[in-house]
């Protein structure tokens, strides 16, 4: 009896996240991707964020790497409370927050608002938060919907991150995978696939071939 017990204890725990069967493997500190690689090479020649479409031409404190699935919901995916045990867990760990895919530059105010809401579409009667800057960007207290521009650029880094390091696709799925249609890949897109693929050795394959995105199941 207690043996059945311990095994019936053994099957209801959930199975954590697979190991990274893909993912990069050349930037193992998040501290060090942004400051020596994501500014000054990957966006070294300015650009425009992700969620509010504002530009930017080079690094200051009003604007941030956003991470699209963030450092807090990959502790809880791998569940592990500190840095170590999260490194004990999976190795990636430190490969995953560095990882260029997974990073767009923001608003900093904005990145706060971002950082503890989940994606979701939060619908047409909800206001744009940030409405006094011009940024089309509707979140409540715990759902954040981008605009329709940047909605195919979430999906996607949310895809490549299940894909590569084993995480599970927090949010709804079906969703995602609308607003990856609803947002093919541009040529920005694209060619921000190729330099991380000069920085960090790989490519995100649903921006080469967003259709991939119908293979996928919920976890």
């Amino acid at each position: 009896m207690r043996g059945m017990v311990i095994a019936l204890a053994f099957l209801a725990v959930p199975a954590l996240p697979a190991l990274a069967s893909s993912g990069q493997d050349q930037l193992s500190d998040a501290k060090t991707a942004v400051e020596q690689v994501f500014w000054p090479k990957l966006y070294g020649n300015g650009g425009k964020t992700l969620y509010c479409d504002k530009p930017f031409s080079g690094t200051s404190s009003e604007f941030a790497a956003s991470a699209v699935y963030t450092g807090r919901q990959i502790k809880s995916a791998l569940r592990c409370m500190t840095e170590n045990q999260c490194k004990v867990v999976n190795p990636k760990y430190d490969y995953m927050l560095a990882d260029l895919h997974n990073l767009y530059p923001e608003l900093t105010r904005v990145e706060l608002a971002r950082r503890n809401a989940q994606f979701g579409a939060v619908g047409p009667e909800v206001p744009s938060k940030f409405d006094d800057i011009g940024c089309d960007l509707k979140a409540t207290f715990q759902l954040i919907e981008p605009r329709d521009e940047a909605k195919g650029n979430v999906a996607r880094a949310i895809f490549y991150m299940h894909d590569a390091y084993g995480l599970p696709i927090v949010g709804q799925l079906q969703m995602y995978q609308r607003w990856n249609e609803l947002d093919p890949p541009d040529d920005e897109e694209k060619a921000r696939n190729d330099r991380i693929e000069m920085l960090q050795g790989n490519r995100n394959p649903y921006i080469d071939d967003p259709s991939l995105a119908k293979q996928l199941r919920q976890d």
